[in-house]
């Protein structure tokens, strides 16, 4: 409860009015019955507040995975899940293996996102069942060819290539352990592709990295130079590494 039963608190109040007169007996009576009311309506009030506690964190905890699998960002992504989580994208994937998976297979695009469009929840005390719908673009073929070792950056897209829509769902079983909640079992859903003409404006426009340096990370976030986004939107010709002259932020999450 939000706070202690009320009951035995109002049964002492009626108790000690008891003995006074008819009348106090009858107040007492009517207090005790709006104590009792107060408390039922607490209660309520605390479950809604569970309910909507509950939400938020498997919401948020959807939006991790989400950031984490755009921003290639491995800490993210399996801080999702429970160790001895199963997750399935057609095929039972290994959650040490979610950094080959995800972040190198994704390098290959030039853009990728993943976002989270509606969700519905059964909650059941620690156990919740989860669906989201999804919603994602990808398979827009990254030109590798200014490539050096480190980490891939987005943009320079092949001449030419297409990118894939699509949607589906999670299809998710949620388990609170230590007031946590975390996924333990993740299925992937798919439901339908379209094929696009890609139109590439990152040659001269993209500032975002597949990595920590990428400017969401950054504290505080300062407005960039033009001389900043020009180094920025070049990242790919020196992918894993912080712009040379770029200012020193802070890097939180």
């Amino acid at each position: 409860m939000l706070i202690g039963s009320l009951a035995p608190i109002a049964m002492g109040v009626s108790a000690s009015l008891c003995g006074c007169s008819p009348d106090s007996a009858a107040d007492a009576d009517a207090e005790l019955a709006e104590l009792r009311a107060f408390d039922e309506q607490l209660g309520e009030l605390e479950a809604s507040v569970e309910r909507i506690s509950t939400y938020e964190a498997i919401w948020a905890n959807e939006l991790r995975y989400t950031r984490g699998l755009d921003r290639h960002d491995l800490e993210l992504e399996r801080s999702v899940f429970w160790p001895d989580a199963a997750i399935s994208y057609g095929a039972l994937l290994n959650l040490e293996d979610i950094d080959t998976w995800a972040n190198i297979s994704h390098a290959n695009n030039a853009a990728h996102q993943h976002h989270v469009t509606g969700l519905t929840l059964n909650v059941d005390g620690d156990t919740a069942h989860e669906e989201g719908d999804i919603l994602f673009s990808s398979d827009v073929v990254r030109d590798k060819s200014l490539d050096v070792p480190g980490t891939a950056t987005p943009g320079r897209a092949v001449a030419g290539s297409q990118a894939t829509l699509g949607t589906g769902r999670y299809v998710n079983r949620y388990e609170r352990r230590d007031g946590e909640w975390r996924m333990i079992v993740h299925e992937y859903v798919h439901d339908v592709s379209l094929r696009l003409d890609a139109i590439d404006l990152c040659a001269t426009g993209c500032i975002g990295r597949w990595d920590r340096t990428d400017i969401s990370y950054l504290r505080p976030l300062q407005t960039l130079s033009v001389e900043e986004r020009q180094r920025r939107a070049e990242q790919s010709q020196t992918p894993g590494k912080r712009p040379t002259g770029s200012p020193q932020f802070n890097l939180r999450d």
